[in-house]
């Protein structure tokens, strides 16, 4: 468990929601650690995978996913798991490696987690503020095209559809509840409403005022 004074911060988002850049500017504002990738690559070094390989296996939802509530009672909460060597590697190990990374940056600084379900690794913890970044459809699609540089919208249309099924099956495996059950958030913004130098503000204000 990580001190009571500890900021933490996890970011759930939908695709194309802003959670990127919200994340980095909320971080940048507060000046505490901004984390996303680097779980990954930090699990890519522990496993002797390359982060590609594992950042394939992330978007992979499998049956896999039902027993990764389990995995949580691994281990003790600032320790990484490391499973033992095997051959081939799943969903399953690979989220226990994270969530353990998870826990490990948690307890020794103050940070700001984007997705990997860091809401529900770190429901525990009594200083967690969590959030949750929404839009419309139709904005959503209009951001992927442009960050990605796509020029077909249906397949802008069928990338978004698919995150949201992939992440919704993924936590909804862990939690039991729904991805989109706004009452497990501290704050939930429409960032098709609001805009995301608004959100980024809105976010810092609720941070810096539990702050002790």
């Amino acid at each position: 468990m990580s001190r009571p004074e500890k900021t933490l911060v996890a970011l759930s988002r939908q695709m194309g929601a802003g959670g990127a850049y919200v994340g980095q500017s909320v971080s940048r504002q507060l000046g505490i650690h901004y984390v996303d990738r680097e779980i990954l690559q930090e699990a890519a070094r522990i496993l002797g995978r390359d982060d590609s390989e594992l950042e394939i296996l992330e978007e992979r939802v499998t049956s896999l996913w039902s027993r990764m509530a389990g995995v949580l009672a691994w281990g003790a909460p600032e320790a990484a798991y490391v499973p033992p060597p095997m051959p081939t590697l799943d969903g399953e190990d690979l989220f226990a490696v994270e969530a353990g990374i998870i826990r490990e940056i948690a307890a020794r600084e103050d940070a700001l987690f984007v997705g990997r379900a860091a809401m529900w690794v770190l429901r525990q913890e009594p200083t967690l503020i969590s959030v949750f970044l929404h839009a419309p459809e139709a904005v959503r699609v209009e951001r992927v095209m442009r960050d990605y540089r796509m020029a077909d919208a249906a397949a802008a249309l069928e990338l978004v559809r698919r995150s949201d099924h992939d992440r919704s099956r993924f936590l909804q495996s862990l939690s039991g509840g729904s991805w989109l059950d706004l009452s497990q958030y501290h704050l939930s913004i429409d960032t098709g409403a609001v805009s995301l130098d608004e959100t980024v503000d809105l976010i810092a204000r609720l941070v810096l005022r539990r702050r002790p």
